[in-house]
């Protein structure tokens, strides 16, 4: 089928799809083999759409019907597969909690804007009687930290040593 004007030929968005993925077992990540985000999820260029989209949208989509709005989620938490033993579809929420279930979320210096590192959280916590204004002012914080700290509403992961 022709589709632009300088007469070159529309692949398939599925005929691009196979090309690209390397599929293996059932039980096996399906790994994407062509472009990949910063986040690692394949890209794929869907000519009919006039976009991109990710790889592994498209196979849940193939396999699994229309997503009907919901998020693609990944049971083996590889971005690059594309197995669709491993896709399932379901709402930012149920994404959410199986991110919090398997820890993938950053937590404390892996978050990227943390101004403390987990030995000064444990530090403030084991010098809690020295008082908020002394550690507020040797750690540049607001008294307020110091109080989610202290009372492990701030940094719940780390444990004062």
């Amino acid at each position: 089928m022709l589709g632009d004007d300088m007469g070159r030929k529309k692949i398939n968005v599925i005929e691009k799809f196979w090309a690209k993925v390397d599929k293996r077992s059932d039980n096996e990540c399906w790994l994407w083999l062509g472009a990949s985000d910063k986040d690692g999820y394949g890209q794929i260029w869907d000519g009919y759409a006039g976009k991109m989209k990710r790889s592994h949208k498209v196979s849940a989509q193939i396999h699994h019907g229309d997503s009907d709005g919901r998020i693609v989620m990944h049971s083996c938490d590889n971005p690059s597969c594309c197995n669709p033993n491993h896709l399932s579809y379901g709402t930012n929420a149920d994404n959410v909690a199986d991110k919090m279930k398997k820890s993938r979320q950053a937590k404390g210096e892996r978050q990227g804007h943390s101004k403390l590192t987990e030995a000064q959280v444990s530090d403030i916590r084991n010098r809690a009687a020295e008082g908020y204004r002394k550690l507020c002012d040797e750690f540049k914080l607001a008294p307020s930290t110091v109080y989610r700290i202290w009372h492990r509403q701030a940094w719940q992961h780390i444990n004062a040593r």
